[in-house]
């Protein structure tokens, strides 16, 4: 049974509740560092474990920040801790760090990933019932995405990929037999050939509809101040896990036209951060202890291939901590992959709310009647474990904790003279 313990300045520890400090050495605990986070919305989530964990100040955090709040408040917070602090703004591209995604693409996998989640995004159900036209874009797109690979840097952004399809769509609709386009595919490098033939495969009028497709996709994305956004790279996601680095995510959770794009930044930070990792001979890890912070997991943050990762990357110095306002939310965007990701997550806080299925689950699990967890009070939680009983706990209050927080390292620093 672990000890709780008050919180410190400097000491490695996870906040779940009023007194529930745990240490975030998996060698120490024997489980990973996961959380998901459940509760209805204005339950708490932010104040109550978010922020205390941010503001812990330990390792690197790649954090969804829907609203910029967490920003704006703890941004310098952070840099006075020694933190490099970089804001990804999708909302606000003018003031927004750089990001390009053609920086982490390295395999032919990677061009397939890629294209994929521009065409699909987070939304499944968006999909009509004949796929055709989302998988012959998925063709189109890596085709257009691996022949700028080939290309120079400067050819390799967002503002060239959405130029390219619109040539190509007004090629098509000339209905050349021979275009300048398709002449430049076909002498591009083995893997552009093969997906361009592909897509050559169907008839001029069926290309020509694939390729609005993809225009229906992305072509949201053709503003100046976006495309300025990400024709080079800032975010330098290689260094939050060598150096202590909190990188604040801004997409809004009201607009869900950026999605696509933050959740590709996502899935490429975490595919990326494994890469250096597993570079690492001998030792397979980061120098530096990532944690993403998700908030509208599921919702306005969806991860390519995200329930394998989950089971990957403890190894690696990795952890996520997951905000969900209900169980049903996983299912819907996951699937049966849904439980993969609740059964990864060594530790789960139940804030409270109305949906039904979720309070019946906590039930079990606390094995109390249904009516003791859907009537659970105002600024409580239910804390499990794994290999503990489950525990009533206090949310943190947090200016107590933030008071607290301050007195302790006034403390520390006195006596360190």
């Amino acid at each position: 049974m672990e000890q709780t313990k008050k919180p410190e300045q400097g000491r490695n520890q996870m906040v779940l509740g009023e007194g529930n400090y745990f240490s975030l050495d998996c060698y120490e605990t024997q489980l990973n560092n996961n959380v998901l986070v459940v509760g209805a919305s204005g339950c708490g989530k932010t104040r109550s474990v978010v922020t205390p964990n941010l503001l812990q100040a330990t390792g690197s955090y790649i954090i969804s920040d829907p609203k910029g709040v967490l920003y704006r408040q703890y941004g310098k917070m952070l840099e006075r801790r020694g933190y490099k602090v970089r804001k990804l703004d999708f909302t606000n591209p003018a003031d927004s760090c750089r990001y390009n995604f053609f920086r982490y693409i390295r395999t032919e996998q990677d061009i397939l990933k890629t294209a994929y989640m521009l065409v699909y995004g987070e939304d499944r159900s968006t999909v009509r019932s004949d796929p055709y036209w989302e998988q012959s874009s998925v063709v189109a797109a890596s085709a257009v995405i691996s022949y700028l690979m080939e290309q120079g840097q400067d050819q390799q952004n967002l503002g060239k990929f959405l130029e390219l399809i619109i040539r190509m769509h007004r090629a098509e609709a000339l209905e050349e037999k021979v275009s300048p386009i398709e002449r430049r595919f076909m002498a591009a490098g083995s893997f552009t050939r093969r997906q361009y033939a592909k897509f050559r495969v169907a008839p001029a009028r069926t290309r020509n509809c694939t390729l609005a497709t993809i225009l229906s996709k992305v072509g949201m994305y053709d503003s100046e101040a976006l495309k300025q956004m990400m024709n080079r790279d800032e975010t330098h996601i290689g260094s939050v896990g060598n150096e202590k680095t909190a990188l604040f995510v801004v997409v809004s959770d009201t607009d869900r036209s950026m999605d696509r794009l933050a959740n590709l930044f996502f899935t490429q930070a975490m595919n990326e951060l494994c890469r250096i990792a597993d570079a690492r001979e001998g030792q397979f890890r980061l120098p530096v202890d990532v944690r993403f912070i998700l908030d509208d997991f599921a919702t306005n943050v969806v991860l390519f291939d995200f329930p394998r990762m989950i089971s990957s990357i403890r190894s690696r110095g990795i952890s996520v901590m997951l905000m969900i306002q209900a169980e049903s939310q996983l299912m819907n965007t996951y699937g049966k992959d849904g439980s993969t990701i609740i059964a990864n997550c060594d530790s789960y806080l139940y804030m409270g709310g109305n949906d039904l299925e979720t309070a019946e689950q906590v039930a079990r699990r606390c094995g109390l009647p249904l009516e003791r967890i859907l009537y659970m009070p105002v600024g409580t939680s239910w804390l499990f474990r794994r290999g503990q009983n489950p525990r009533a706990c206090r949310n943190i209050r947090l200016e107590e904790y933030e008071q607290n927080l301050t007195h302790r390292r006034k403390h520390v620093r006195g006596r360190s003279r």
